[in-house]
């Protein structure tokens, strides 16, 4: 993408933050600023609502449905990112006519909030995502998310791996996916690193961020992939870059646009949005794969009650929003579909060798250990 196109997207995406934080810093509803961004991620595809929703030849929701979600309002409680939250509340709207109020929050307080709200008999959100699938097995087993199975791709996703759990209770949605860039002012195309090994090279000893592994899924998925695929090794060759540590994505990657440091390994959606508000990043996309970790969804008691939140659950697992989630630089849960492109990367699909997913199980009965031995590799004290 050339620099004149990344300012004009930077321009929008400053409108879309100010539209947010107007709305308190959490609703959202139909803004042109994102909407206008959403088109250039991905083309509006066909749509059909003539005898309920059709999108690209797919029913989302039968006629009965629609005409009720648009009498109602989505309301969605996210962990994800804020910009990402906006966009795919913003691109909801624009493709079915149905309102989304939109709530975005950590995962631990997003947690503490549902859990407080439904204990109270008060709980607002009728669709929840999260991406600790620890704490969506935790809103299953609280009674929170309640089983889905009447949307129309239901079938399909019960046919996959690691897609629908307790019998519906909850989904998967899509995966967040770890990989690594640079700071392309800094760094010179032709002296880029391309592969996981190419980031122990002496060059960028001191001129490395990371974020520790006991920061979240995403960072801790991030670190067993790299033992497991790359080696028992790879952690000390990494520690002795020197590399600055940090504790969040978000301050990581203003260091890497600022150039207070040249490479990076980070998480694609929130770095693609970096690159596409502006900022002089490249990522890439190494052969020997990505490390993924999983970002559930599922519908809650209060939204068993609304038409609107059922036809979020229906979009959320159509082929279109599969491959508006994958434009944001996630990879889709549907493995029968193709990944659609993150801009000029191409991501592989959740079914391919490439992609490392960091699973529920591991995380439960290895994470401790995980994020502890990484400490000590690293010398890192929290």
């Amino acid at each position: 993408m050339n620099r004149q196109r990344r300012a004009a997207m930077a321009a929008a995406v400053t409108a879309g933050s100010m539209f947010l934080a107007a709305c308190g810093g959490g609703a959202a509803s139909s803004d042109d600023s994102a909407a206008s961004i959403t088109e250039e991620m991905l083309a509006m595809p066909q749509i059909d609502d003539s005898d309920g929703l059709v999108i690209d030849g797919e029913e989302v929701a039968d006629a009965e449905l629609l005409e009720a979600a648009r009498n109602d309002t989505a309301v969605w409680f996210t962990g994800s990112g804020s910009q990402s939250a906006e966009l795919t509340a913003a691109r909801f709207e624009e493709e079915t006519g149905v309102e989304m109020e939109m709530t975005r929050l950590p995962s631990g307080k997003l947690n503490e909030r549902v859990l407080s709200e439904s204990g109270a008999g008060r709980l607002s959100a009728g669709v929840v995502t999260i991406t600790d699938p620890v704490l969506a097995e935790g809103f299953a087993d609280g009674g929170v998310y309640v089983p889905y199975t009447d949307a129309p791709t239901y079938d399909t996703l019960a046919g996959m791996e690691n897609v629908v759990w307790d019998d519906g209770a909850y989904f998967t949605a899509y995966y967040s996916a770890y990989a690594f860039a640079y700071n392309d002012q800094a760094v010179e195309e032709a002296d880029a690193p391309q592969t996981w090994e190419d980031l122990l090279d002496p060059q960028w000893k001191g001129k490395m961020g990371i974020v520790n592994a006991g920061a979240g899924g995403t960072v801790q998925g991030l670190a067993a992939f790299q033992e497991e695929v790359l080696g028992d090794s790879y952690w000390g060759g990494l520690a002795a870059q020197d590399p600055r540590i940090f504790d969040t994505t978000s301050v990581q990657l203003e260091a890497l646009a600022r150039g207070e440091i040249e490479v990076v390994t980070a998480g694609f959606n929130s770095t693609y949005g970096s690159e596409l508000g502006g900022a002089p990043i490249t990522l890439v996309v190494p052969e020997k794969g990505i490390s993924g970790t999983f970002n559930m969804q599922g519908l809650t008691t209060t939204g068993a009650d609304s038409p609107a939140a059922k036809l979020f659950m229906n979009w959320t697992w159509s082929q279109s929003g599969q491959e508006f989630a994958a434009a944001q630089g996630f990879v889709g849960a549907r493995t029968d579909i193709d990944q659609a492109a993150t801009g000029p990367y191409q991501l592989p699909k959740a079914s391919d060798e490439s992609f490392v997913v960091y699973t529920p199980e591991e995380a439960a009965e290895e994470g401790e250990d995980v994020v502890r031995r990484w400490n000590a590799e690293f010398g890192f004290s929290g």
